[in-house]
């Protein structure tokens, strides 16, 4: 799954712009996907945010291609 990250993933990259584990997972209930029992965070989400990048959230809500 190249445009996803499992939570645990996005977690460990999302580390180095200050976001924890708990946030991650608000974050992939709020913007994520679920497949079976896992949360999944789509890649240009993680990325823009370590960028700092805060409109990635809203570029991925939007289905932009941007990013």
């Amino acid at each position: 799954m190249a445009g996803l990250m499992t939570v645990r993933e996005a977690a460990r990259v999302l580390k180095r712009a200050g976001i924890g584990l708990e946030a991650t997972y608000a974050l992939a209930r709020r913007h994520g996907v679920r497949i079976g029992k896992r949360f999944y965070l789509p890649r240009a989400l993680v990325e823009g945010l370590v960028a700092g990048d805060l409109e990635a959230i809203r570029t991925v809500r939007e289905g932009g291609n941007d990013a």
